[in-house]
């Protein structure tokens, strides 16, 4: 058995697509490489014993030992070469409320690169626009925790997001064009926390964090993990795995697994 899986991701194109994804992943125009997801929007898949399959197959077939029917996260790499729509995401009661078919959306995003992040707003009583938003001057490995309600957008920056499984999101304002949701987003908006950290991304559905490889590192989890190379690795198991940079796998529970390598790694797990 195979217990270390290499991602084959989705790729989508963006109006706000930068070019690094271009250079790494191939396609013209690509801002968004969902690396891991079963989401009805899009289904990334896997190379599983020299074949490309759904990974939606995958978790069919090993259902008993991943514990779940579908993948309970999508971790996305984003390159925002521009901005995105200044936006908001539900909570479950909202988007239930609402009639939507998807689920409310919590994420968090790991700066891969410098560039801004917005999160929140300075003044509540007053129009809702960018220079109204606050904004962090991000350095790589800085880390973003988004929760339902938290008004955001980024402007020119790589990065890594890790959500719940759902794709609902509110525009306020859109500099392309594409439809705005005001209404909606009224009702999902609210004052919260804002948390900013180092390295680790703490939240309810999910954690992750960057780990610096320098020669080998040894790893087992009770949980699926998610592997992200930002340099070249290797990963040793049952199977062997090698990983160029921004490429990533999947590593069943209770594998242990060791890691050779100089540079960087994300790890991602679900927590359920």
């Amino acid at each position: 058995m195979e217990a270390v899986v290499k991602n084959i991701p989705l790729l989508k194109k963006k109006e706000w697509a930068g070019n690094l994804l271009e250079k790494f992943k191939g396609g013209k125009g690509v801002g968004e490489s969902w690396e891991v997801s079963t989401h009805f929007s899009g289904v990334s898949k896997v190379l599983y014993k020299k074949k490309v399959v759904p990974l939606t197959d995958f978790v069919k077939r090993f259902e008993n030992i991943l514990g779940f029917k579908e993948f309970p996260i999508i971790v996305k790499l984003l390159d925002i070469g521009k901005i995105l729509s200044i936006q908001v995401h539900p909570s479950d009661e909202i988007a239930k409320e609402l009639g939507e078919k998807d689920k409310g959306k919590s994420e968090g995003w790991i700066a891969l690169s410098e560039g801004k992040v917005y999160l929140g707003v300075k003044d509540y009583s007053k129009e809702i626009t960018l220079d109204n938003l606050r904004v962090f001057e991000a350095k790589p490995f800085d880390t973003f925790s988004i929760y339902p309600g938290t008004i955001h957008t980024a402007e020119n920056i790589f990065l890594l997001e890790v959500s719940t499984p759902s794709n609902l999101t509110y525009r306020i304002y859109d500099p392309y064009g594409r439809e705005v949701h005001i209404e909606k987003a009224k009702k999902c908006i609210k004052q919260v926390r804002i948390r900013k950290d180092r390295m680790k991304l703490k939240m309810k559905e999910f954690y992750a964090e960057v780990i610096e490889i320098d020669g080998e590192k040894s790893f087992i989890d009770e949980r699926v993990n998610i592997l992200i190379a930002l340099d070249n690795v290797i990963i040793k198991s049952k199977n062997s795995l090698g990983l160029k940079k921004y490429e990533s796998c999947i590593v069943l529970p209770w594998t242990e697994y060791v890691i050779t390598g100089k540079g960087f790694i994300i790890r991602v797990h679900p927590n359920y």
